[in-house]
């Protein structure tokens, strides 16, 4: 393990575009901490596809809808691997259902895994974005579309994914002293478990709303995500990044 490479600290990274992400990463010259919630397997199988490529890191289990384990996930990152220099908040879960239909436990279910886990990881990576190189500190959170656009039949999910944006901005604000970068990356539909049980009905429907006919593959977010992470992309703060193939153009 190379203990002077940056470390990046990658949530949701044992599927989809969490994972995808923390292969970004370690392909970009970060050693990376994977948070998994229950997949144990998966976590390591992407630390696996890591290490194999010459890359480094570890996998840490923490329920990030617990605001007690999220507040200690950060800590656990330093204490194992040393302090990050960048969070990618990757984890999410998708809530389908009408805002009548939607119960107080769902809603704040979502509301916890998604920004006051943000929040928590955020405010728990100050201290160490304060000591990153110059221009090195970064945060990146995953949002979507439906934060943009809003979401039919998913308000719970776009009004949370919603939140990271205000989050992000504000917190760009704050962080700009140190030279540190906080961005979203938006994506609209993407090839994930959260997509997969799309039937073939709704997806021709959803394809007919993209000009470029296709979902996304989390390699794709992943790549842009990566490029927010990198020295070169430094003056990039406080943007919300549309990736959904045209999607939100109407």
């Amino acid at each position: 393990m190379d203990a002077d490479l940056p470390i990046a600290l990658v949530t949701g990274a044992s599927r989809g575009i969490g994972a995808a992400c923390a292969l970004a990463l370690a392909r970009g010259g970060w050693r990376v901490a994977l948070q998994y919630r229950e997949r144990a397997a998966e976590a390591e199988a992407v630390l696996g596809r890591i290490r194999a490529a010459g890359g480094d890191g570890r996998a840490f289990s923490a329920d990030l809808a617990d605001p007690g384990q999220a507040a200690g996930l950060v800590a656990a990152v330093v204490e194992k691997l040393g302090p990050p220099a960048a969070l990618v908040h990757a984890a999410g879960a998708m809530l389908e259902k009408p805002l009548a239909f939607t119960s107080p436990a769902e809603w704040s279910r979502l509301l916890e895994l998604h920004a006051l886990s943000a929040w928590i990881l955020s405010k728990d990576m100050l201290r160490h974005l304060r000591k990153a190189p110059h221009g090195r500190g970064r945060i990146v959170f995953v949002g979507s579309l439906a934060g943009v656009t809003g979401l039919g039949n998913g308000a719970a999910y776009a009004a949370t994914k919603g939140a990271l944006h205000g989050l992000a901005r504000s917190l760009a604000k704050e962080c700009a002293r140190w030279g540190a970068t906080v961005n979203v990356i938006a994506p609209g539909y993407v090839e994930t478990e959260m997509t997969a049980h799309h039937d073939e009905k709704r997806r021709a429907a959803n394809l007919e709303s993209i000009p470029l006919g296709r979902y996304a593959k989390p390699e794709e977010i992943a790549a842009q995500v990566a490029r927010l992470c990198a020295p070169e992309a430094g003056s990039m703060t406080g943007q919300v990044m549309v990736v959904d193939g045209g999607m939100g153009l109407g």
